[in-house]
């Protein structure tokens, strides 16, 4: 299922079973963060039903997306899994964009101490 550009995605199902359109939509959404992390290393992504929620049925998804350096992590609940996985992937896209901006000015501004 993996191609030789695209991330090693590991999904772990808590309570729930995995179909074939949510592993599709699950490796989807990583797929589209590796535009802003194409140093990513793996994608682990747990995926999880609560029971006994006062507002019924809720669902939950949680991304470790890891990269060399620090990890980048995201974690979304609602009511529809397909939602949780869509908000999740929202989080860490704008928390990849960040630390991808961070890492160009990085490279851009001269090292401490220098003067041009």
């Amino acid at each position: 299922m993996n191609t030789p550009t695209s991330i090693p995605v590991h999904i772990m199902p808590h309570h729930l079973t995995l179909t074939p359109s949510l592993n599709a939509c699950v490796r989807g959404s990583v797929e589209k963060l590796s535009h802003y992390a194409n140093d990513a290393l793996a994608a682990h992504i747990v995926l999880r039903r609560h029971h006994g929620t006062a507002e019924g049925k809720r669902f939950s998804a949680s991304l470790r997306l890891a990269l060399p350096g620090r990890d980048l992590h995201a974690t979304a609940t609602h009511a529809d899994m397909y939602a949780a996985i869509g908000l999740m992937t929202r989080k860490l896209a704008r928390r990849s964009r960040r630390r991808k901006t961070q890492r160009v000015r990085a490279r851009s501004l001269p090292a401490r101490g220098m003067v041009r």
